[in-house]
């Protein structure tokens, strides 16, 4: 295993996550929205939401997933909708990286999620919920291995991850 992959909703601790991971294997954190924003030219997500649209969002999104096709000791903290693309998926976890997903439940979100302003998506809850509801099966077809965040720090689940990861990687069931 040469990177892990971040997957889940806005809100799931991706960001949070990603460097206590990183730090524990030794890699190093690549954070895509920050690779987005700079690749964008714009100040923020907001931003390029407003310039581009959603559609020359994800576009930026998938340029930056295949320029992280063959990275490797990495962690990446992807977007909440880097799922809606099977290439995205292939070109981030290309090489044999295991994307796990960060999967954490609406309430718990709703709860964490307080400046509405930086995230474009969730602004109106009743579509941010049927958002979320169309993600899951993606997040969890994509998943080497599934996390549950609900009620836990982030230590606990970085562990659960490196936990998970490493029966994966010798052949275990999760």
């Amino acid at each position: 295993m040469n990177k892990v992959v971040l997957i889940g909703f806005m809100g799931s601790g991706k960001s949070s996550i990603a460097p206590l991971l990183a730090e524990s294997l030794g890699y190093r954190s690549i954070e895509m929205d920050e690779q987005i924003i700079e690749a964008s030219g714009f100040p923020n997500i907001p931003a390029i939401f407003s310039a581009l649209g959603e559609p020359g969002f994800r576009e930026l999104e998938a340029r930056v997933a295949r320029s992280l096709r063959d990275a490797s000791s990495v962690v990446i903290s992807t977007g909440g909708g880097v799922i809606g693309r099977a290439s995205n998926i292939a070109d981030l976890a290309h090489g044999g990286g295991k994307t796990v997903f960060l999967h954490t439940s609406f309430p718990v979100l709703r709860e964490r999620i307080k400046d509405i302003h930086t995230r474009p998506l969730f602004k109106n809850q009743e579509q941010a919920l049927a958002l979320y509801e169309e993600r899951l099966p993606l997040y969890s077809r994509y998943a080497d291995v599934s996390v549950t965040t609900d009620g836990k720090t982030p230590a606990q689940v970085r562990d659960a991850i490196l936990t998970q990861i490493r029966n994966v990687s010798s052949g275990e069931n999760s």
